[in-house]
């Protein structure tokens, strides 16, 4: 029997050929993989993504009151950046590629919010701000009467549907906090390098914070159990190209190559912590000749988080 995985694989290589394939691609995960609704994992996952953004740039910096941020790749589901601005943030910049997120998909996120706040849940990742959730509640209140334009303004936030490389609506060196939620690891090397020198132009030379999350393990393990999270490690660059896809491509990048990476552009790291992974499941796989020349702790490596704090 074919692999999950492998259908999953053949199936979105398929869609990567195809005009609006963002679209069908999440019409296929909305209704087959069932990958694309809010659930409570994925919710308090986000949410504690923005507790370590947040709670890193306070600590480092003060209050986010007054602060703009700005996020690579808010998805369907804006967790991050509703989080920003419950936390007092003034301007809230997101951009994709494809428009993922929507009024629907705003709601449920706001109804979820709603939930945790409610019954005292919010509070163990950061404490909203009374006036902000005021805004939140009364949306929800009116959200039927409201343009989706209206509900993003109330929210100060901004969502960008286009390349990071075309934006020229956003002032160099005026962002306080750029972040990113596992998506770094989507963005082929060359295309990554530049996406990192836009930052450092977008980013505040003084105090300009960067804090992104990467998770480094074979996405396809995550739909299919009976594959570890290094599968993909085994296969050489002319493989992976054939079953890789343009609509959620893997870079296959170790923490080391992330490191090389921020060296070469000069990006600080003022913190950097990992989860070491197991290389015991890591043995299990006979490796490409394109990692011999790392070290088993650096692939075993399944997710980082890498905060960098600039300052001229």
């Amino acid at each position: 029997m074919i692999k999950k995985w492998v259908l999953k694989a053949i199936v979105q290589k398929t869609i990567s050929y195809l005009p609006y394939k963002h679209s069908i691609n999440h019409l296929f995960q909305k209704y087959v993989t069932k990958g694309v609704y809010l659930d409570t994992e994925y919710f308090e996952d986000r949410l504690g993504h923005a507790q370590n953004h947040i709670g890193w740039y306070e600590e480092t910096l003060g209050s986010l009151e007054g602060r703009t941020t700005f996020e690579l790749g808010c998805g369907w589901y804006p967790v991050v950046p509703l989080s920003m601005f419950l936390r007092g943030a003034d301007n809230i910049f997101s951009i994709d590629i494809s428009p993922l997120m929507n009024k629907d998909t705003f709601r449920t996120t706001l109804l979820k919010f709603n939930d945790y706040y409610l019954d005292g849940r919010l509070e163990r990742y950061y404490s909203p701000k009374e006036d902000r959730m005021d805004v939140l509640l009364k949306t929800l209140n009116e959200y039927d009467t409201l343009e989706y334009s209206q509900i993003l303004k109330r929210f100060n936030f901004t969502y960008f549907i286009e390349d990071l490389f075309n934006l020229n609506k956003i002032s160099d060196h005026s962002i306080d906090l750029i972040h990113s939620n596992n998506t770094l690891e989507h963005i082929y090397p060359d295309i990554l390098e530049k996406i990192l020198t836009t930052f450092i132009r977008l980013g505040k030379k003084q105090n300009g914070v960067q804090s992104h999350f990467i998770d480094m393990s074979d996405h396809f393990a995550h739909f299919d159990n009976s594959i570890t999270i290094y599968n993909f490690l085994k296969f050489s660059p002319t493989r992976w190209s054939l079953i890789d896809n343009s609509i959620q491509p893997q870079n296959r990048y170790r923490m080391s190559d992330y490191m090389r990476m921020y060296e070469k552009l000069k990006m600080p790291i003022t913190q950097i912590t990992h989860r070491p992974g197991s290389i015991e499941n890591l043995r299990k796989v006979k490796l490409s000749s394109q990692f011999d020349e790392y070290t088993k702790e650096d692939l075993a490596i399944s997710h980082c988080h890498v905060f960098s704090l600039f300052k001229e």
